[in-house]
């Protein structure tokens, strides 16, 4: 799992849990504010037909006491007591509830209807009050029953909305807790998650690096936690690998060294043992062939030093480079020439052109590179043959190439032998040495510009050829 993936499934979840929580409660907030209006209006319903039993029953009253006293306050009263009867009516008609309501309305509508016609036929026939009061006491009755029914059908209503909003409060009550502890337990989730995939994978690498630090060499971290966590414990393990792996091949370059070092110098203090000065020089001929084997041992070990400090150069890039002026065929012949007093087993071969071959670099490196060049191509012709050194002009570049007859590499050894400490299997026994020659090698000749190619087989020898740019030919 990658860091984005987990920062958004998280975000996620805890969105999903707030939009859910946000819906529900908006929800039951819009159905209680519709129950609440509903509960409201059932609230005025009831107190309309209240009100309308009580003008009904002031109605009747005041007509009766009209008819016994026909004073005009009662009358008054009569008039309004009607006034407010028709308008609770009509507040009552804007409203209806259900169906069922609007029957039992309609009802009530009939009966206050036939009332005021009743009353209406017993003014009309002036009656005495007595019989007045017969003659609408089954209206007002009737009008009343049915009041009373609108009545209970109102409150029976009333309670069921009461108890929609009670169950609702009860539900968000319950969505309520429910949310809370399900954004706690998303939180908690995504603490986890968060403590698994990367504190601990960072706590675990802090500790390998601390510890490596420390001097630990062979701890490694481990691979948990997120891609990218993962990602860098895999790149820490891979350097301490790469690191270690170095440094076993740096012991062992020192070991090499050493050893090889030892011959020289085994060389070297057997031949002063014999020219002791307590003993008589051996003889001229004697004398000159242990002066050059000493010479050669010299050159050996002046060539294993130059290596190791060409080497500490390169890996620190402090390799500095002085340019100059120079012709490649001079390089070339300088090479050659130091090579060929000691190489009695080889036959060294020049071909130069007839014109100056002019090069702008720094002539001690590209002698270097030479020098390594020639080398090995003397030290892996165990065998003596011939090794060539030419110099062409290839338009904008100068090739230098040294061929020999030698032991050959195999193609798929070929691209690990610029590599530092690398060696081709195939010639590892044929002679001693570090990997670090040919390293530094093409290190100088790309310091410069240029490159070093190979051309190879096992058993047809080989050809290093320096490829560097040529300089601007001077006008004569």
């Amino acid at each position: 799992m990658k860091l984005k993936t987990l920062a958004a499934a998280s975000a996620a979840m805890l969105a999903s849990i707030s939009l859910l929580t946000a819906s529900g409660l908006m929800l039951g907030t819009r159905y209680m504010n519709r129950e609440g209006a509903r509960l409201f209006n059932l609230v005025r319903e009831v107190r309309s037909i209240t009100e309308l039993e009580v003008d009904l029953l002031v109605h009747q009253r005041e007509s009766i006491r009209a008819a016994l006293t026909e004073g005009p306050e009662h009358a008054l009263a009569r008039d309004a007591a009607k006034g407010d009867l028709e308008r609770w009516l009509a507040e009552l008609r804007e409203n209806p509830v259900t169906a069922e309501n609007a029957a039992y309305f309609e009802a009530v509508e009939r009966e206050v209807a036939g009332y005021f016609a009743a009353r209406a036929r017993a003014d009309g026939q002036a009656l005495p009050p007595a019989a007045a009061y017969m003659a609408t006491q089954a209206e007002v009755d009737a009008t009343y029953a049915a009041l009373e029914r609108l009545l209970v059908t109102k409150l029976a209503e009333a309670r069921l909305a009461r108890a929609r909003v009670d169950e609702v409060n009860r539900l968000s009550d319950v969505m309520s807790v429910g949310a809370a502890l399900m954004l706690l337990v998303g939180i908690v989730v995504a603490l986890w998650q968060v403590g698994k995939q990367v504190y601990c994978p960072l706590l675990a690498l802090r500790t390998a690096i601390d510890r490596y630090g420390a001097g630990s060499r062979d701890v490694r971290a481990a691979q948990g936690g997120l891609d990218e966590l993962r990602e860098i414990a895999v790149a820490f393990n891979e350097m301490a690998a790469a690191l270690a792996e170095q440094r076993q091949k740096q012991l062992g370059i020192l070991a090499s060294v050493a050893h090889d070092l030892r011959n020289p110098l085994t060389a070297l203090k057997l031949t002063v043992d014999r020219l002791r000065p307590d003993r008589p020089l051996p003889p001229e001929e004697r004398l000159r062939a242990m002066l050059a084997r000493v010479g050669q041992e010299v050159a050996r070990c002046d060539r294993m030093l130059t290596d190791l400090m060409d080497f500490a150069r390169l890996e620190g890039e402090e390799l500095e480079l002085r340019y100059e002026a120079r012709d490649a065929r001079e390089l070339a012949r300088d090479v050659v020439e130091l090579y060929r007093p000691t190489a009695t087993a080889h036959e060294l071969s020049l071909s130069l052109p007839g014109e100056p071959v002019p090069l702008r670099c720094d002539p001690l490196r590209i002698e270097q590179v030479l020098n390594n060049l020639v080398a090995n191509a003397i030290k892996y012709s165990p065998d003596g043959g011939a090794v060539r050194v030419s110099v062409t002009s290839e338009g904008a570049e100068v090739a230098i190439a040294v061929s020999d007859g030698g032991v050959g590499i195999a193609a798929e050894d070929q691209d690990h032998l610029f590599q530092r400490y690398g060696r081709a299997p195939s010639s590892s026994g044929v002679a001693s040495g570090a990997g670090l020659g040919l390293w530094a090698a093409r290190r100088i000749a790309e310091a410069h510009g240029g490159r070093i190619e190979v051309t190879s087989a096992p058993g047809n020898g080989s050809t290093f050829t320096l490829r560097l740019p040529s300089a601007p030919r001077s006008a004569p």
